[in-house]
């Protein structure tokens, strides 16, 4: 599994050897000697050791994080296939809710994960015509 860099630990002010850019985010030197080499890191000069402006860093976190993925009205993100997916047989459930919004769980279409996602209680009309909706008989009146 892939490690989650924080930059939090990193100030923009400030410049960091190779050791001290490995040690902040788990990794071995090599590790960040290829980031180099490949130039996703650039040091300040070429000169060794290695100095690394801390905004640099910064900019090489950002561009390593995900993209945000935006789900449709019938659409539930599945963890398992990192994207968003529709119910399965066009099938969903409510499972909770309160004054605003209510619980749905559902089955992805590709590899039968559960996914569950908040809906506003308002979009539930505009839900039901393209999914069919089930709830618990003390949860009946939010799909009527």
């Amino acid at each position: 599994m892939a490690r989650r860099m924080s930059g939090r630990s990193i100030s923009i002010h400030r410049c960091y050897s190779v050791s001290e850019i490995a040690d902040a985010f788990g990794v071995h030197r090599g590790t960040v000697l290829r980031w180099i080499r490949e130039r996703k890191l650039a040091p300040i000069d070429h000169s060794k050791p290695f100095l690394i402006n801390g905004g640099e860093v910064q900019d090489f976190i950002n561009r390593r994080k995900p993209k945000k993925q935006k789900c449709a009205l019938d659409e539930w993100f599945c963890f398992r296939c990192k994207k968003p997916q529709h119910a399965a047989f066009a099938d969903a459930e409510i499972i909770s809710a309160n004054a605003k919004t209510c619980n749905t769980r559902a089955l992805c279409t590709e590899c039968t994960a559960i996914v569950h996602k908040r809906i506003a209680i308002g979009s539930l009309a505009q839900l039901r015509q393209s999914v069919s909706l089930s709830a618990p008989l003390h949860l009946k009146h939010l799909i009527e």
